[in-house]
């Protein structure tokens, strides 16, 4: 019994350093897809502010040129933009991708944790009944020897 005891507080503590491997993970991706959904907030903010600037600039009157050079930034606002929005549900996909690890890892080791717990309840049981027995033995010899 000893052996499996031991065999199974190894896979716990294999499966330990496995969630929390997971868990140091996890924090990492949530950090990265915080910093890109910050990004994206900023470009979307510098996209209505350069907008702004248009529409203000048009209202004063502005050349053709000017006008240009200002659709094409905004264009290309536009596509970074864009970009970031794929960055970020990418940032998406691999959270919830960590957040599976972290609850496989998890679920293994509750598992294991029960198992653990039902092993020790049987090695209490068997030392209970072992002591019973031993005490039942000494009464009977006590009895036999009185009697």
């Amino acid at each position: 019994m000893a052996s499996h005891s031991s065999a199974l507080d190894t896979l716990i503590d294999l499966e330990t350093s496995e969630r929390d491997n997971a868990a140091q993970q996890l924090g990492k991706l949530r950090q990265t897809r915080q910093q890109s959904q910050k990004q994206l907030d900023m470009l979307l903010e510098y996209r209505s502010e350069y907008r702004q600037r248009l529409d203000d600039a048009m209202k004063n009157g502005i050349s053709m040129n000017e006008l240009q050079n200002y659709q094409s930034f905004i264009v290309s606002l536009d596509q970074a933009i864009e970009q970031q929005r794929h960055s970020l549900n990418s940032c998406d996909s691999h959270v919830s991708q960590g957040v599976r690890d972290w609850q496989h890892h998890q679920q293994r080791l509750n598992s294991y944790d029960v198992l653990a717990t039902r092993r020790r309840e049987e090695a209490d049981e068997s030392a209970r009944k072992q002591e019973q027995h031993q005490s039942d033995e000494f009464a009977s010899r006590a009895v036999s020897q009185f009697g």
